[in-house]
């Protein structure tokens, strides 16, 4: 345990994500220039493509990705799938998990299906997401503000 939360620690300082957080001011976001691969990343594209595309159904604007939302969805998905644990964050924003699916289609499908998930999918303007696998299991995260 004491390993794991020193790893955690570890990953919040190297990130920059200590006891300053990411709900803060512009000044304590990340560089989008640094994390600008995560943005850009193929999979994270899908979620946001899939994502926008079931808001256009609905007539809602399409969703920006925020680097710093999507470094902190990165960062759940590999604590979950480094330690194990399937649960929620105490990120600030709201946020959807699924531990599972193999592909991206598949978990905003998932989401789709559940209504609590899917009004989270419609709530907000920015997101940001997440995926790690690890041992054949993929873990998915989608925050929303």
């Amino acid at each position: 345990m004491r390993k794991r939360f020193t790893l955690l620690l570890l990953t919040m300082s190297i990130t920059g994500l200590g006891s300053a957080g990411l709900a803060g001011s512009k000044e304590e976001r990340p560089d989008p220039d640094r994390y600008g691969w995560l943005v850009r990343h193929p999979v994270i594209q899908r979620l946001l493509k899939f994502h926008n595309e079931e808001r256009a159904r609905y007539g809602l604007p399409p969703l920006q990705l925020a680097p710093e939302m999507c470094l902190a969805a990165q960062e759940h998905a590999t604590w979950m799938a480094e330690t194990g644990y399937y649960m929620h964050s105490n990120l600030p924003w709201a946020e959807i998990i699924f531990a599972g699916p193999l592909s991206a289609r598949e978990a905003v499908d998932g989401w789709i299906a559940s209504p609590a998930h899917h009004s989270i999918m419609l709530s907000g303007t920015e997101a940001g997401f997440g995926y790690m696998v690890r041992d054949g299991q993929t873990y998915w995260v989608g925050v929303f503000r």
